[in-house]
C-alpha cells in the first residue's frame, strides 16, 4: 500500500476542496466566496463575537480571521464595533444582508452532507465523526 496515496491528509484535503467548491457554487449568487460562509455561520451562533473567538471556533489563525472579516465587512455582511470593555478589540455582528442568506447557507451545507454521507449508516457516521474529531483536535493541539 502506497502510504502517500492513501494518507489521511490527502483525503481530508480532497474533502475540503470538494466541499469548498460545491458550497461555493451554490452560494456564488449571494456574493459569498470561498469559505466566507463558515465565518457567517460562526457568527450566526456567536453574533457579537470577537475575532479571537471566531478564530478559536474555526481553529484558524487570527490573521486569516482578520482578513476574512475585513472582506465580509467590505461586502456588507458584517459590521465591526469597538468592544466597550476592551477598546483594542472589536465585536463582529452579522448585518441583515448576512442574516437573509443564512437559510441558503444551511441548505447548501445540508445538500453537501446529504451527498457525501448518503450511503453511510448512522452508526458509521457517528464513528467517523468521532474519530475525525479526535484526529483534528490532536492535530490542532500539536501546532498550538
Amino acid at each position: 500500500m502506497d502510504h502517500i496515496e492513501n494518507s489521511i491528509g490527502k483525503w481530508v484535503s480532497v474533502l475540503y476542496r470538494c466541499r469548498k467548491s460545491f458550497i461555493g457554487k451554490m452560494l456564488e449568487p449571494y456574493g459569498i466566496v470561498g469559505c466566507q460562509y463558515l465565518f457567517i455561520m460562526t457568527l450566526y451562533s456567536y453574533n457579537g463575537a470577537s475575532q479571537e473567538k471566531i478564530s478559536d471556533c474555526l481553529k484558524i489563525d487570527k490573521a486569516t480571521t482578520a482578513r476574512a472579516i475585513k472582506k465580509l465587512e467590505d461586502s456588507g455582511f458584517v459590521v465591526r464595533n469597538i468592544d466597550s470593555d476592551d477598546k483594542r478589540a472589536y465585536k463582529i455582528f452579522l448585518t441583515q444582508k448576512a442574516i437573509d442568506i443564512i437559510p441558503h447557507i444551511q441548505e447548501a451545507m445540508k445538500k453537501w452532507e446529504d451527498l457525501v454521507i448518503s450511503d453511510i449508516s448512522e452508526d458509521e457516521y457517528i464513528l467517523f465523526e468521532k474519530i475525525l474529531t479526535e484526529i483534528a483536535v490532536r492535530a490542532h493541539n500539536s501546532i498550538s
